[in-house]
């Protein structure tokens, strides 16, 4: 039987830069490296003489422009020696788009600032925003809602804004009504009535939800009224807080906001790409605390 030729380093490192998606990056730090080589002492010469198997610099005439196949050729055996320089491209590629999405978020800082239409408690001059999505139907916020609550009470510089985002009202009458509930009783008793209000929904939905019962409108109502909330919304209040429920809707949909919960943590009065997270579904305090200290910059 003919024995098979063995592929040449080029040949095999090219798929290993298509699959991991970063030939653009490995190809400039390769140039990179190769113009620091020329310009380097004899040693360096020689192992890019090596590598070529051609000459790759001419001490006579200077540096001279290498050709693709030469570049592959080099590029394919320094990554064989340093596989981790691949590696170390592929992430610095995808930190590269993590910034660049996160970018598209800071022209938005003034609409998940708004603190007239959207509940939240904090300071005013808080340092850095959690900003949450959510729908008091999602079993999922249910179950953060007291991280949230944990991680507020241990940072005073912190200031969080409650999205209400119903996802669910088209299913789920108590997702729509707990969303204008709760932007009403934010306007009437403040951002404390709020909170209680909040958490006393969240407690009580999880609770049904973990014991397999219908969390239906009787049932939130008899905890709205058991929480201490006088509620009756006028045909304005109705008209008002959907404008807001239809506004917050489509931020969150701007925002790549594609289910619940969704965060957001930034920095309030510096927002950067570099010191925000967006962070969707739940999340433990740990993950919520490292996001804030992110944020602080």
């Amino acid at each position: 039987m003919k024995e098979s030729k063995p592929a040449s380093p080029l040949k095999l490192i090219v798929p290993i830069l298509i699959t991991v998606g970063v030939t653009a990056t490995a190809t400039f730090f390769m140039q990179q490296l190769i113009m620091e080589r020329v310009n380097s002492n004899q040693k360096m010469v020689s192992e890019l003489e090596s590598s070529a198997n051609r000459n790759a610099f001419t001490p006579s005439t200077g540096a001279r422009m290498f050709t693709p196949e030469e570049i592959g050729e080099i590029a394919a055996d320094y990554l064989i020696k340093h596989p981790q320089k691949l590696v170390e491209a592929g992430n610095a590629l995808e930190n590269a788009k993590a910034t660049a999405s996160l970018e598209r978020l800071i022209p938005y800082a003034p609409a998940l600032f708004d603190t007239t239409e959207t509940p939240n408690i904090g300071p005013d001059n808080a340092d850095v925003a959690v900003i949450e999505f959510f729908d008091y139907q999602c079993h999922f916020c249910m179950r953060v809602s007291p991280v949230v609550d944990t991680v507020l009470d241990q940072n005073k510089d912190v200031k969080l804004f409650f999205k209400e985002f119903p996802i669910f009202a088209g299913t789920n009458p108590v997702s729509a009504m707990g969303a204008a509930t709760g932007l009403y009783i934010f306007h009437k008793y403040g951002a404390d009535g709020y909170r209680k209000y909040h958490n006393n929904v969240m407690t009580s939905a999880y609770a049904f939800y973990t014991s397999k019962r219908e969390f239906n409108l009787a049932e939130f109502d008899a905890v709205v009224k058991k929480s201490g909330f006088d509620v009756a919304l006028t045909d304005k209040d109705k008209t008002r807080f959907e404008n807001v429920i239809s506004a917050n809707m489509q931020l969150g949909d701007s925002l790549g906001v594609s289910g619940t919960p969704g965060f957001i943590i930034i920095n309030m009065k510096k927002p950067t790409a570099e010191t925000t997270s967006f962070i969707p579904g739940a999340l433990d305090i740990g993950a919520l605390q490292a996001a804030i200290q992110k944020a602080r910059g």
